[in-house]
């Protein structure tokens, strides 16, 4: 099981590298990795390669001075935290976000008043990596650098290959800090990703540009993140049979390229 992620996770991290003066051209040639500028999707495989070899060549400080960038880099984080202001809403809408939004982890949590009982567990099938969690838990420290404040304590208490369970202690609020109810933060996110993110349904595509059920369901498989391989086994059907719906699609889209196809179906444009 090797999942397909959108490459603008790989390009923020390269990013990332480069800002703290590290030789991005080196390591992706290294890892035999194309420049992410030139690509639409990344994959499982690849993020992990990346972040296991940059962290063997350049150690723990690095790697977690490279979340720490991270951290403040991503354009969906420092959205949230604009949003919300509270750097313990801001955890909350980012797991209610990512819960169920990607491939990798199942995410669960509990919101004592003190702080945050955060559990991330990997997902069946996917190869294990103890460097992946390493960096969520500097990620997740660092997360209050979105709005300019210092890192959160974060106290592990379990951190291996497989999951990262840890109590997250948020900074003290900015004085100027808008009160929420939880289950209004939590509506908020489930809201603003279902109609940033969230692919049409099946019956809505077949409507809009005239697929079939067997293409809108290829369709649909592909603006959620899935790679081809696993829209096949998830359909059963033949890897052939589903590359020939998408191409029926395309072409009915009159779109020329799997990217150009989920960027209409995502977002009505190219």
């Amino acid at each position: 099981m090797n999942p397909e992620l959108p490459c603008q996770l790989l390009r923020s991290l390269l990013l990332s590298i480069e800002a703290r003066g590290h030789d991005v051209p080196l390591l992706l040639h290294h890892l035999e990795l194309s420049p992410s500028a030139t690509r639409h999707r990344t994959s499982w495989e690849e993020l992990i390669g990346l972040l296991e070899e940059f962290s063997a060549r350049e150690g723990a400080p690095a790697t977690r001075a490279v979340m720490q960038d991270l951290a403040g880099r991503l354009s969906s984080v420092r959205a949230m935290a604009e949003l919300l202001g509270s750097p313990r809403f801001t955890y909350l809408l980012l797991l209610e976000a990512v819960q169920g939004r990607q491939p990798l982890v199942t995410v669960a949590w509990k919101s004592p008043q003190s702080g945050l009982t955060v559990s991330l567990e990997l997902q069946r099938g996917l190869r294990p990596s103890r460097v992946f969690f390493q960096c969520c838990e500097w990620f997740l420290a660092a997360l209050p650098r979105a709005r300019g404040l210092c890192d959160a304590v974060v106290e592990v208490e379990c951190l291996s290959e497989q999951a990262l369970r840890c109590f997250i202690t948020p900074p003290r609020e900015p004085a100027l800090t808008l009160a929420h109810a939880e289950g209004n933060v939590r509506t908020l996110a489930r809201e603003l990703f279902r109609v940033a993110r969230g692919a049409p349904t099946a019956q809505a595509l077949q409507s809009r540009f005239g697929l079939t059920r067997a293409e809108a369901g290829v369709v649909r498989r592909l603006a959620e993140g899935e790679s081809m391989k696993d829209i096949a086994q998830a359909l059963e059907v033949s890897l052939e049979t589903a590359r020939t719906h998408a191409k029926r699609a395309m072409h009915k889209t009159d779109t020329h390229r799997q990217a150009e196809l989920v960027s209409l179906v995502l977002h009505g444009g190219r």
